[in-house]
């Protein structure tokens, strides 16, 4: 007689983003980018889930990993050793120059290369460095809906949400499937003949990251931080869908502005 195995959180997670996982990969928007024009487009509003990454995994860094004075001992030594892994890639990774950089600041280099205009999040972060709020930030910094609508779910899960809802959506939102949708933006830039060293080198760094190691240990991080708890895996549940919502709702706006300017 066998033993049925037991569903874990990332089961349930995966059972329930099934749909919207399948919707996001089949978007339309990875094979609408046919020119540089358009691909400047993409980026003005993909910068933003670019700089808004970092909110998830510093949030995560702080609840797992000794940041404090005095200083702590983690829980999860083998999760906080990935949580730091990950914020050294992302804060100081090599920039294929032969330096180093953030992925955010790599990205800014990778929208200058083909004159995409980096004046709306640049000039957030500054508003955020000045002290304004999140809120106000975007708005004075003109940016675009579909972005304001998805750094406001960020900002409220790194704010006021449990440990477990913000590994959701950093999992399901972004480490996990990161790599397939990627991979999807590749092709389309392929099919279509679109030449972008530096945006590939990004892209290619991501996929080779999260596919070979962040994203299986970041299923683990849910796991572990859902435990058993049925409260705790429903919210990481409802996080990881709206993450997933967000994102396609983020896709949305870039295909809508494409529309607009190629008619």
């Amino acid at each position: 007689m066998t033993t049925a195995t037991k569903e874990t959180p990332v089961d349930s997670i995966l059972n329930a983003t099934a749909e919207l996982r399948s919707q996001l990969l089949a978007h339309p928007v990875y094979e609408a980018i046919h020119n540089r024009d358009q691909l400047k487009v993409f980026m003005r509003y993909h910068a933003f889930a670019v700089y808004d990454f970092m909110w998830l995994l510093k949030r995560l860094q702080q609840d797992i990993c000794g940041v404090r004075v005095p200083w702590l001992p983690s829980a999860e030594p083998e999760i906080s050793r990935f949580i730091n892994e990950i914020v050294l890639a992302e804060e100081s990774d090599e920039d294929a120059q032969g330096s180093f950089c953030s992925h955010f600041e790599l990205y800014l280099e990778a929208m200058q290369d083909v004159d995409a205009s980096t004046v709306s999040i640049r000039q957030f972060v500054e508003n955020l460095r000045s002290g304004m709020s999140v809120e106000q930030g975007l708005s004075q910094a003109n940016a675009p809906e579909a972005a304001v609508r998805f750094v406001a779910l960020t900002h409220r899960l790194t704010s006021a949400g449990s440990s477990a809802e913000v590994a959701a959506a950093f999992c399901f939102g972004r480490e996990d499937i990161i790599p397939e949708m990627f991979q999807r933006l590749l092709q389309g830039f392929d099919r279509n003949h679109v030449s972008v060293p530096r945006l590939r080198y990004y892209i290619q760094r991501h996929i080779e990251l999260d596919g070979d190691h962040h994203g299986p240990l970041s299923r683990q991080l849910v796991n572990s931080l859902c435990g058993s708890s049925p409260a705790a895996i429903e919210a990481a549940v409802q996080a990881a869908r709206l993450a997933i919502r967000h994102r396609i709702s983020l896709w949305d706006g870039v295909l809508f502005e494409l529309g607009k300017t190629s008619s």
